[in-house]
């Protein structure tokens, strides 16, 4: 193109002086996003075969939720892509009217998976808590009154999230093509301020993406450990803190979208850490689920060094049981996020005893216990 399209610049205005119209943000931002996505699938791949390992199926309605949030944020990624293909990230005086329009009406289908996106991500984290520190012993929520608070406060928001970001969309602009025809000319029409609610919305947003980064924490900080393992524990947890961190980078580019009137150069960064955001909130989400590969990987090269591991395959040495009187397992200096729990019971000849339950116990949730302890009295 010789020059910038006249229906443009009749809308825009004359591009500034010294500005480089073959500037582009495009391409960066779809790789990092494809990276990042794929990085995802990854984790969400090896969580279900963590999971599923030792032939077992152990799969919760968590595990679920995060295949949902990974295809949504799949679909999310796809726009983000197409916005680069019609010109987002690059100056609006580089583009053309038809192209505009339909970048526009990506910009208004964006939402719509956005919300979907973020919405069946956070539901997998809060199931996620669920599981892991449910007791067993009536609802886990009555034990520590913050985290009633916290857990239901997130969990409403982020289920009317979706809700509220449909409706607002759904009666943003009357007729509904005004959206993106008011840049062609049309005057026939109205639009609510739908990139203040943007604005608005993203910053309430980034309040619960908080809220449910620290949910667990009054639970951890509760556990029977010693301060060394809750901080570790505690640590794992907040690597989803990345979450906020893309969050209010998305929100630092809304407000700029406010304002600007190079619009599509900022398009392409809001539409890629929109895309970033719940892709690495599946990789936080996995992350607790890995324990048990990780402690597999160390037991097997402890085992063929012979040396430096004091952990002991309770299940598969019987016949050591039954030779010791006393035996016990130190694992203070272990931190782990599965639920490694010992069965003791006790057979007819009064020794203990350590039953295939202890396998399928492996791979479930966060260790409480630092130390295990098997007796075994001859009578």
């Amino acid at each position: 193109m010789s020059g910038p399209d006249p229906a443009i610049q009749l809308i825009f205005g004359p591009p500034p002086a010294g500005i480089d119209l073959t500037d582009s943000l495009t391409v960066a931002y779809d790789v990092v996003s494809c990276v990042v996505l794929g990085i995802a699938a990854a984790s969400v791949g090896l969580r279900f075969y963590v999971r599923t390992m030792r032939g077992t199926n152990n799969l919760a309605i968590d595990d679920y939720f995060v295949v949902l949030g990974l295809f949504c944020t799949g679909a999310l990624v796809a726009t983000t892509l197409i916005a680069g293909a019609f010109d987002a990230g690059k100056h609006v005086w580089s583009t053309t009217l038809p192209r505009l329009m339909t970048l526009l009406k990506v910009v208004f289908a964006e939402p719509w998976v956005y919300a979907a996106s973020v919405t069946s991500t956070k539901i997998s984290v809060l199931l996620l808590y669920r599981r892991l520190f449910y007791t067993g012993d009536g609802d886990m929520l009555v034990i520590n009154r913050i985290f009633t608070m916290m857990y239901w406060g997130a969990t409403f928001f982020t289920c009317v999230y979706p809700l509220i970001m449909w409706i607002v969309m759904a009666v943003a602009c009357r007729p509904l093509n005004f959206f993106w025809t008011q840049y062609a000319g049309a005057t026939e029409g109205k639009c609510i301020n739908y990139l203040q609610f943007f604005l608005i919305f993203g910053i309430v947003n980034m309040v619960n993406d908080v809220i449910i980064l620290l949910v667990p924490i009054p639970r951890i900080l509760k556990l029977h450990m010693n301060k060394r393992k809750k901080v570790s524990v505690a640590g794992i947890m907040l690597l989803g803190s990345f979450v906020c961190v893309a969050s209010i980078v998305r929100i630092y580019y809304l407000t700029k979208l406010t304002t600007a009137i190079d619009i599509t150069y900022i398009l392409g960064p809001a539409f890629g850490w929109s895309s970033l955001e719940p892709s690495v909130a599946i990789i936080g989400a996995c992350l607790p689920t890995f324990a048990p590969l990780f402690r597999g990987i160390r037991n097997k090269g402890s085992n063929s060094s012979g040396k430096g591991s004091h952990l002991v395959n309770l299940s598969a040495t019987p016949n050591f049981l039954k030779q010791q009187s006393h035996f016990r397992i130190e694992e203070s200096d272990e931190v782990e996020l599965t639920n490694k729990s010992y069965f003791q019971g006790e057979s007819r000849d009064g020794e203990g005893s350590v039953g295939s339950e202890d396998v399928e116990r492996d791979i479930r949730g966060i260790t409480v216990t630092s130390q295990v302890q098997v007796v075994s009295d001859r009578r």
